[in-house]
């Protein structure tokens, strides 16, 4: 697998660019080959490329959306973003260039990719993540409850309301209004109500990496106790790495919403064999997800929204829908 390749996969296979349309890429210094390579795939379908590289618009993290970009962002067809998170500019930049990309198009979510990522998670075929995720999907549809296990600990029990939207991310986004995160393939909600015991040993989420790796998470697990009162919320957090365990402690605590579980998700990339140490694609990895704060309400008809959203990702889960049980030590038991 190659970087072009991946980047051609982006381009034609999960966005669809079509001759006629206009695309724009947002990098950064750290990912500015990649953005070469995408904007290079999009060259071979339409001239209607626009390139932006955020470090000639100030030191990161950026305080505000650059203008010049928001111009463009409005009037394209399809946009990706590949630039590396900064602490603050989820709320400053992300977010706001997100909603600006689905105005009238579609949008492909980059953030932190790497090269090993494209040469992964995203050169792989898409087709068969599609139709994976669709039949788990179609499980998924009127499930009331959700059970996980792990043998680090994990004993959680989750319910699940019609007035929440199941959200498959397969990676393929051709119509205006669509978008999701690349490397894809996951299932995703915010829960209803959520209680029990969270034991985090694969990754954390947001610009958490840039810290802590996979291998710190497995050396010193980190244990999040949640309960349910009116939401489901964090009540307990714990580290043998006092580091890891203020850092999450301060992130979950900087708003009220911050502390809420927003979302339960299944990874789909059946792909995927080991940890990246990126949580673009490791929550994508077949298994749990789980973040606290922003439940994406424009997709799962959450009736709240939070500035921050950290993913959890566990490891060698078990999970049962009401009784079924899908998934055993982290491998799917769905033909």
């Amino acid at each position: 697998m190659s970087l072009e390749e991946g980047a051609r996969t982006a381009v034609k296979t999960c966005m669809g660019v079509k001759p006629e349309e206009k695309v724009v890429i947002v990098t950064d210094d750290e990912s500015l080959n990649i953005g070469k390579e995408l904007r290079a795939a999009a060259l071979d379908i339409t001239n209607h490329v626009r390139f932006f590289n955020l470090a000639i618009y100030g030191d990161r993290p950026l305080s505000k959306f650059p203008e010049a970009i928001k111009t463009e962002v409005e009037q394209a067809d399809v946009t990706f973003w590949t630039a590396h998170s900064y602490e603050g500019e989820l709320e400053s930049v992300r977010q706001p260039f997100i909603y600006a990309a689905l105005a009238g198009g579609r949008h492909g979510h980059m953030v932190n990719v790497t090269e090993d990522l494209m040469e992964s998670g995203m050169a792989v075929d898409y087709d068969q993540i599609k139709e994976f995720t669709e039949k788990l999907f179609d499980k998924l549809k009127g499930v009331e409850t959700i059970r996980v296990e792990n043998e680090q600990g994990t004993d959680i029990e989750a319910t699940f309301s019609d007035r929440r939207k199941w959200v498959p991310s397969t990676g393929i986004y051709h119509e205006p209004g669509h978008w999701g995160n690349l490397p894809d393939g996951e299932i995703y909600t915010a829960p209803w109500t959520m209680e029990g015991k969270i034991v985090v040993d694969g990754l954390l989420g947001d610009y958490f990496p840039n810290e802590f790796k996979h291998a710190d998470l497995e050396e010193t697990p980190l244990t999040v106790m949640v309960e349910n009162n009116e939401k489901p919320h964090s009540t307990d957090i714990s580290c043998d790495n006092d580091e890891i365990e203020k850092e999450v402690k301060d992130y979950l605590s900087r708003h009220e919403c911050s502390s809420f579980v927003g979302e339960f998700g299944l990874g789909t990339n059946i792909f995927l064999e080991e940890f990246s140490n990126n949580p673009l694609q490791d929550e994508k990895y077949p298994g749990v997800h789980i973040a606290f704060g922003d439940p994406i309400a424009e997709e799962t008809y959450a009736n709240w929204q939070c500035p921050e959203h950290l993913d959890m990702i566990l490891t060698n889960c078990n999970v049962w829908l009401d009784d079924e049980k899908i998934m055993e030590d982290g491998g799917y038991l769905i033909e």
